[in-house]
């Protein structure tokens, strides 16, 4: 004896709502991870504003708070999206297999961290390209267990990750040497500071003294440890308790 026709997604209402449930909570999840994550730059930007003695500290703060909210706002938006058409994908188009994943965190992203202006699009700006990284990383990952890649080329083990590294810079710095107006004028900023302002000028300036003692602990641990690896910063900087 046969039991009972399993229910058509169309009638199921629990499906319904598990399915609504679930949405809202990574809505919820979304805005409060988004925001958790960002409060740590309030307390970074109070010591910047101090340690460099502007003036702004006020403005600093409140940029700083828009950028935790809306960082929420998106994140839990995009959980929303991501979670609604992944089930809709699963249980009434018959997508699986990462198909839907694709789809879902396509338009999801699009959505909901799209925007490049602004204080929403600053924060988009930070989180996409992060999340660009991990993406490659993780694919070079994926390709080294599918057998694509050598061992020797496998991001996790130590000449991988320095292959990794070298290639990362070698792009960068030749991006900024050669075509420096490809890169965000903020992040240029840095690189030229560093690679540029840095070709003349006394070697230690008034407003860089009060870094006399990092650098001087660097430059020591740098020429010491090729005499007595001892002295590498590593182990001077695990002695400090």
């Amino acid at each position: 004896m046969q039991g009972p026709a399993p229910v058509p997604p169309f009638h199921n209402k629990e499906l319904y709502q598990g399915f609504l449930l679930s949405t809202l909570r990574g809505l919820r999840n979304g805005i409060v991870c988004g925001i958790r994550i960002r409060l740590p730059y309030i307390i970074q930007a109070v010591a910047y504003a101090v340690i460099f003695r502007e003036k702004n500290l006020l403005n600093r703060v409140k940029f700083v708070l828009k950028q935790a909210i809306s960082h929420g706002r998106n994140l839990g938006l995009f959980v929303f999206f991501y979670k609604s058409i992944c089930w809709l994908c699963r249980n009434f188009a018959g997508i699986h297999n990462g198909i839907e994943s694709w789809i879902a965190g396509f338009i999801g992203g699009f959505i909901a961290f799209g925007d490049s202006h602004g204080v929403s699009g600053s924060v988009n700006n930070q989180i996409v390209l992060y999340l660009f990284a991990r993406g490659i990383e993780g694919s070079l990952r994926t390709f080294h267990k599918k057998g694509w890649l050598p061992d020797s080329l496998d991001v996790a083990s130590p000449f991988g990750f320095r292959v990794l590294a070298g290639f990362s810079l070698a792009l960068i710095l030749y991006l900024t040497e050669y075509q420096p107006d490809m890169l965000k004028p903020g992040f240029m900023s840095t690189m030229t500071n560093l690679y540029h302002e840095s070709n003349a000028g006394a070697l230690m300036p008034p407003d860089l003294q009060r870094f006399s003692p990092a650098v001087g602990l660097v430059a020591f641990t740098l020429l010491a440890s090729l005499i007595n690896p001892e002295y590498s910063l590593e182990n001077v900087l695990a002695k400090i308790k």
